[in-house]
């Protein structure tokens, strides 16, 4: 049984009351419906109503920016107050509300926070996502990411994570959570049992935790321990496993029989509930990834109930999935008792942040002037304070740096900038900072700005005479501005054309610095060039400061972790 009173819920009677009174007053179909969580997309407002007036999920990964967040205000006020039972209203705000809300903030990125030190940044990362997330009707972020990047080939969560430190990433988790309390936005978590030790994209196949007991005890164990103890509502479980945990908690499991974390009871009810103690909410990470299916989807779906999760994240087929967990319940693979748990859980997370008083009083309301927090002066600012504290110069082994735009005029300006695969922007907004169509007009304005005169280069095979080049630029400047999500387990540097003109073939000729706006570890691909410089997103504030300090106008303050190197010797000259 669960207790509603204890960490993490800490629920007084009337809301412990609330929770029990209405369990047992749900229909089966209710109950059923409860034990999703769907972002419902591409319907239009009307299909949106109707959806959830047959099907009454238990969460809404929202999507506003489908509709614009005054629109996105106006439906979600519209559905909870003709819902019975208030709904979790998700957004994945990593980096800020920018995950969630067109012209949200984009505060600043896992490797950015890492990069200033600073734990402060992650709290704002926190308490921004809250206040400008709240404004339009949300309640719930899938953050804060508390994976540890100990492969820099994971492509995954290069940008995403706080680093490869487990006491920083710690405290990272913990300024977030606090944040995003005080506007009554439930953190959830992510990835559990930890993402980063293989290079491989849980979207795409079932990856893998390969730590000793002791080691992960050590690192993720520290992570998740503490934020349990701190009282973390929510938890999301991944789509990777965590052999050496589910060898030692049950020895009769073969390796052909380990399923993912969302799938595994070893690792759910076993270490997150028992060992670790955690109380509160376990949701699946999306069931549409391919590290999902360990098993038939109609197995799966009620199968991640069975083994501890309480909520089901993504649907492929209401009507089928549907009929999976009911069959789940009707044979037993659900016991009642775990039903129930679950149950309490969600309804439980939905009263520790007073959903159930706001649907008493009517209080889902919101007014248009609230909108007025998201992307406001006040967090821009703060933004930016992220960007100059985090912009890292990685390496200037020629001294290049500052490189005045009174010698250097003439700037030879690239930009390798796109998706890696053609993924809609939409649905990967805030995962990622890359591939921006805006991102080589910020950097032509912020080169103006500072005194350079650019001028854009032309990808050729035919890269012409050096004397030629000399005498057109006096310096080149590449930027790279690359996202890949959920479609390549590997982002690498892909030029336009086969040994292209716009390579840094000509790093002996004038003095080349390269800058990434997203990915850490370009220097895999670009190992010789002279001048490295990480920028950690694709900002208008961060591309302006960047070249400020380009320029001389300013220091660069961040720091890089020795993974900057990629494990290549030749990285470092």
């Amino acid at each position: 049984m669960v207790d509603l009173r204890a960490n993490p819920f800490y629920l007084d009677e009337e809301s412990v009351r609330w929770v029990e009174e209405t369990v047992a007053d749900m229909t089966e179909h209710e109950k059923i419906c409860q034990l999703f969580a769907d972002p419902l997309m591409g319907m239009s407002r009307q299909e949106l109503g109707e959806f959830l007036e047959r099907w009454p999920l238990g969460g809404i990964p929202f999507r506003a920016a489908l509709f614009g967040n005054e629109e996105a205000q106006e439906i979600l006020t519209e559905l909870q107050e003709k819902a019975r039972i208030p709904y979790l209203v998700a957004g994945n705000c990593e980096s800020g509300p920018n995950g969630a809300l067109p012209g949200g903030t984009l505060v600043a990125s896992g490797a950015q926070v890492r990069a200033s030190r600073d734990v402060r940044f992650a709290y704002e990362v926190g308490r921004i996502t809250g206040a400008e997330t709240s404004a339009v009707g949300y309640n719930w972020s899938f953050g804060p990411v508390g994976d540890i990047l100990m492969n820099w080939r994971n492509s995954l969560i290069n940008t995403r994570a706080y680093g490869n430190d487990a006491d920083f990433v710690s405290e990272c988790v913990e300024n977030y959570n606090k944040g995003c309390m005080e506007y009554g936005v439930v953190p959830c978590l992510k990835h559990f049992p930890g993402d980063g030790w293989e290079e491989r994209d849980q979207h795409l196949t079932i990856s893998n935790n390969g730590l000793s007991c002791e080691e992960w005890d050590e690192t993720f164990g520290r992570i998740y321990r503490k934020s349990i103890e701190n009282g973390v509502l929510s938890i999301m479980a991944a789509h990777f496993t965590l052999p050496a945990y589910q060898r030692r908690l049950n020895p009769q499991l073969e390796e052909k029989d380990m399923q993912p974390a969302c799938l595994s009871p070893e690792l759910i009810e076993g270490l997150l509930r028992k060992q670790l103690g955690f109380n509160g909410l376990v949701v699946t990470d999306q069931t549409k990834m391919m590290g999902y299916y360990g098993m038939s989807r109609l197995k799966a779906v009620p199968w991640s109930i069975a083994c501890g999760c309480d909520m089901v994240l993504g649907v492929n087929d209401m009507e089928e999935d549907y009929e999976a967990m009911k069959a789940g319940i009707r044979y037993g693979v659900i016991t009642r008792e775990r039903l129930q748990d679950a149950l309490y859980r969600i309804l439980g997370c939905k009263a520790a942040v007073g959903l159930h008083r706001k649907k008493a009083e009517g209080g889902f309301a919101r007014k248009k002037e609230e909108l007025g927090v998201i992307g406001c002066k006040e967090h821009q600012a703060i933004a930016r304070e992220a960007a100059k504290k985090a912009i890292t110069l990685v390496k200037n082994t020629r001294s290049q740096i500052p490189l005045s735009p009174q010698q250097y005029k003439k700037i030879g300006v690239f930009v390798l900038a796109g998706n890696v695969g053609q993924q809609r922007s939409i649905y990967g907004q805030g995962v990622q900072s890359g591939g921006s169509e805006q991102t080589a007009g910020y950097i032509l304005e912020a080169l103006r700005k500072y005194g350079y005169d650019p001028v854009e280069m032309e990808s050729s095979m035919n890269k012409g005479r050096i004397s030629d080049f000399r005498k057109k630029y006096d310096a080149v400047m590449i930027f790279a501005d690359i996202s890949g999500f959920a479609q390549t387990n590997s982002v690498r540097l892909m030029w336009p054309d086969p040994m292209s003109s716009c390579y840094p073939w000509f790093i002996h000729e004038v003095p080349t610095v390269f800058v990434s706006l997203n990915y850490t570890n370009h220097l895999i691909d670009v190992s010789r060039v002279p001048a490295f410089i990480n920028a950690y997103n694709n900002q208008s504030a961060t591309i302006e400061e960047t070249v400020r300090r380009i320029a001389g106008e300013a220091p660069f303050e961040g720091s890089f972790d020795e993974d900057v190197w990629c494990g290549l010797w030749d990285t470092r000259f």
